[in-house]
Order: C-alpha cells, then structure tokens, then sequence
C-alpha cells in the first residue's frame, strides 16, 4: 500500500521535521512511503495535481494553525478525487481540535492525537492486514471510546534524518529543523506545549547529530521551545557547534532572555559573524502582565545580558513582544516597545496574541473577556484593557515595522526619529504608518521608502534627518542611485560609487568609505546627540 506523508509548509524553504520522524518510524513497514513537501503559497489545484498523480491509498497531512484552513480544502477535493483513498490527520492543530475536525470532515478516516512515532507503525500493520482495531492516540469515526497516545520516549527515538534525505533539503536550500528537546519546563497561558514536560536528547546523541546536519545544512534552526533551559547543557553544545563553524553554516534558536547566564553570552560573544542567530521572547515587561501569564525573571538582568549581544555585534538577534496579553494596557505596551526599540535588536517583532486550542489560556479567555477570532491563528481581537480599535492601530504599526525597521535599510535614521519623536517611539510608527496609508495600502519600492520617511521627517530636523536617510542610503541602499529627495548640490557622479563596510549599528562608529559624496556629520552640535555617527573621508 502506497501511503503519502504531506506537510503543506508556510514557506517554500521551510521543511517539517515531523514528516521525517514518521518516515523513521515506518521505514521497517510493509507500507511504500511517500515524503512530499508542499507550500501555502501553492494554488491548491497545483498540489492537488501532484497527490493525485502519486495516486496514494492513503494519505497523512501534519496541520497547524497556518496551513489547516488550506488542508481542508484539500481534504475535500482528494477524497472527490480519490475516494478510496484513507486520510488521516496529524499535527498540534489537528490534536487539539480532534472533536471538531471529525465532525467537520466526513472525508476523515483518522486523526492521530499527540505524536505519533509510536502509534503509526500499529496503524500501518493494521492497515496493511485490514483491521480497524482500536489503537491509543487515534481517533476514528464514531469512536466511543477514546485513550490519549502515551508522550513517546524521545531520548530513545532515531535521528531523523536520513542521508538521503539531508541530501535532497540541502540542494532544495532548504531550512534543516532539529529537536533536542521536546517540552518546556516554563508555564507560559498562551503555549500549547505549556503543559508539556520538558524531555531532553542526550547529548551523547545530539552532539554527533549535529555534526552530521552541520555537513549539509545552510540554515539549521533548533525547534527546541527554550533551548538554554539548561545552562550546562546549552554551554556543551555552543561550545560543539563553534568547533562545527564553516562558511554559509548558521544556527537558530529559541531562548529565554532570563536564562542567558555569564557562561553562555561568553561563549555567543566569540561566534563568527552571523553563525548564530537567536530569538528571545521578551513579549511584556508589566509586572502585572507577566504574573498573569505565568512568567518571570529579571527583567533588568536579562535587558544587561542582550546588550551584551548586541554590542558584540556578530548575531542576528529577534527580539519579541507580544501585543493583546491579559492585563496589557496601550501605556504599558508602548513603554515595552520603546525600551526594546532603543535596545536595537537586529529584528523587533511586534506579535499580538494568539489564543491556541489547548493552551491554558483557551480555557480562561472568555471568563477573563478576551476576544478572539474563531479562525486559525485564533488572533486576540479585543481585551478588557486594549480595545479593537488600539490593536487594529498596532497592525497597521506592525506593517510599517517590517516594512521598513524589520528590513533593515534605514537603522541610523529610525533610530533617532523613534528616540527624538514626540509621544514616543511607538506613536513615530503610527504616524509612519498614517503616513504610508495616504500614499498605499500596498508595498514600498525602496526609493519611495525614503521619500516617504523624508516627507514625514525633514519637516523636523532637515539638517539631522537628511544627512541620516543619506547615510542609510549608502549603507544599505543596495547599491541604488540616491533618489532626488536625498541628493545634495556638491555630490558629484550622483554617489554611484560607494565603498562601504555595511555593518553600521546605531550609536556606533559608521564604519563606511564613500567617494565622491559630499556628506557632512557634523550636526550633533546642533542636535545635542553625541553618539551620532561620522565619516571622516567625507567632506
């Protein structure tokens, strides 16, 4: 029997380890294995092609909340197509919603509840000799009795990836995702692994892992929830990956900012340039809002510790607030995203809550008066304390946060503009973001960028802002001829000529050469910032 293992990915480099556990665990089955990785981006006839054409007896699909909406429309026109053909789902979303889908979907034939490494070969066996035999973690129809899948042993479980396959995510550049923890031994109301023991890999297993994946990997990102729960554990295996370092190699993880001990930030500090690449969940900094979400930590320790990243300047660091918590009020989130802002984190993610089946907090949402959209990805619509109309603003702030902070082409100048703007860092994003409305509800060309930030800044600070949009432009302006808005009377060849060091970070020396620009730095006289960057070589 031919049986297709299917991830519909949010992105085309993305790749599913979970679809290569279950290849692991099938590989002595008598079933023949389809592995087939698709993309959200895809139109749905275009998959639907492709199953269809492998004409499999039964077919598995890994949901969470970014793809189910797209599955199950899939669902319905496979079993339209391949009515024979038994589809079974698996995955967070599919787990957490087992009920509901079933009911839903007549097409189903089985749902897999909780991970499935143990129970799939059972129901391979079954399949194969034609039994429907009740088996713990999966749900059939009109199932009177149901048993949860028993949590797998993980530090028991093989390696997920074959050679073969490690071969086919590496020309494909795919992004590698590697688990050396399942769990988390934190309690956050808004995860859904919140209630999840934390399991740790041995690293007599993990450290050789990862000497394989380093062999193939471009960009190989741990999908661990809190991958330095463990400072001895998190020190051995930075200390393996810096041996591991060769070009166009990076590593991602998540951390916990109030988990980054002296050791570990020794030990981050020495990476070569970019080779590692963290996200940090700082999501509040009120008091209140974190005892209601069941997180703590110090606050000003952590804040020490990631700017001690970022003054060494060589990881790529995300930073991440969450919008919409309980308890969260627009002052208190403002004063966060103002405090992170100045910190200047290579990417600042302004993320709003999301109230996930199976979380703790989807069990207390409506007593605490939590408005939540019913449709994946279940986004926070209105709090007691932040009403619609404030977090609609917050889109249209996250929009132009991405557009042009996230993006990373105009760093000096937003940064100055967000320090000097009056009402505050987050208010300069909603007038940024007023402003970009007038002109498009769409995307920016980069020129048009920066004639959208000259029209809203020069009014301000001509002298200031005009010599920081220029000086951002050289930097980062891939190259591109300065637009009309930004050139100067005494340039000369219109700056095409520029040699650069592009790493420039605010508040630090600009480390740039550029020929033939007329560019003068000498206005924190007149604007009392002393930190402002210089060129010398310009005059």
């Amino acid at each position: 029997m031919k049986l297709m293992l299917v991830a519909i990915n949010s992105q085309y480099i993305h790749s599913n380890p979970a679809l290569y556990y279950l290849k692991q665990a099938l590989k002595d089955s008598q079933l023949q294995l389809e592995l087939c990785e698709y993309s959200i981006n895809m139109p749905i006839s275009d998959v639907l092609n492709d199953i269809y054409r492998h004409q499999p007896e039964i077919i598995s699909l890994s949901t969470y909340i970014w793809n189910i909406e797209y599955t199950i429309k899939l669902i319905k026109d496979i079993a339209l197509l391949l009515p024979d053909c038994k589809i079974i789902l698996g995955g967070p979303e599919a787990s957490a919603r087992a009920t509901i889908l079933m009911a839903q979907l007549p097409q189903l034939y089985a749902i897999i509840v909780g991970e499935g490494e143990n129970t799939w070969p059972q129901l391979a066996s079954d399949l194969i000799n034609r039994k429907h035999a009740q088996l713990e973690g999966i749900m059939f129809r009109q199932q009177e009795n149901f048993k949860p899948t028993p949590r797998v042993d993980f530090a028991a479980q093989p390696f997920a990836y074959g050679e073969d396959d490690l071969k086919s995510l590496a020309a494909e550049k795919k992004i590698i995702y590697y688990e050396s923890s399942r769990g988390c031994p934190y309690g956050c109301v808004f995860c859904a692994s919140a209630t999840e023991p934390l399991r740790e890999r041995p690293l007599n297993k993990v450290l050789p892992e990862l000497q394989i994946l380093s062999q193939y990997g471009g960009q190989i990102k741990f999908v661990d929830r809190t991958f330095n729960a463990s400072t001895e554990r998190t020190v051995k295996i930075i200390s393996a990956l810096l041996e591991l370092y060769r070009p166009g190699l990076s590593w991602h993880f998540e951390i916990s900012p109030y988990a980054l001990t002296p050791e570990i930030i020794s030990l981050l500090v020495q990476a070569p340039l970019d080779y590692f690449r963290l996200e940090a969940g700082v999501q509040s900094l009120n008091s209140n809002v974190l005892t209601a979400i069941h997180r703590s930590g110090n606050w000003n320790k952590a804040k020490e510790a990631l700017m001690q990243i970022i003054a060494a300047d060589n990881i790529h660091l995300h930073l991440d607030l969450i919008a919409g918590l309980p308890q969260e009020t627009p002052s208190s989130f403002a004063k966060a995203f103002e405090e992170i802002h100045q910190m200047s984190p290579n990417y600042l993610q302004l993320g709003f809550l999301k109230v996930l089946p199976g979380s703790i907090l989807s069990s207390t949402a409506d007593q605490q008066g939590i408005i939540y959209s019913t449709s994946p990805p279940y986004k926070v619509l209105a709090t007691p304390t932040m009403p619609a109309s404030y977090l609609f603003r917050l889109n249209q702030a996250e929009q132009v946060l991405n557009a042009f902070y996230n993006n990373g082409h105009f760093r000096q100048t937003l940064h100055y503009a967000a320090k000097l703007w009056q009402g505050g860092t987050l208010k300069f994003y909603l007038d940024l973001a007023d402003a970009k409305l007038k002109v498009t509800v769409g995307s920016l060309a980069l020129p048009r960028k920066a004639e959208l930030l000259a029209q809203l800044l020069l009014p301000v600070d001509k002298r200031l802002f005009f010599d920081l949009l220029r000086l951002d432009w050289l930097a980062y302006g891939d190259g591109q001829p300065l637009p009309a808005v930004l050139k100067h009377p005494q340039d000369k060849n219109n700056c095409f000529f520029f040699v650069h060091n592009w790493r420039i970070s605010p508040g630090k020396p600009a480390k740039a050469v550029a020929q033939d620009c007329y560019l003068c730095f000498n206005v924190q006289k007149k604007s009392g910032i002393s930190e402002l960057c210089q060129i010398s070589t310009c005059n």
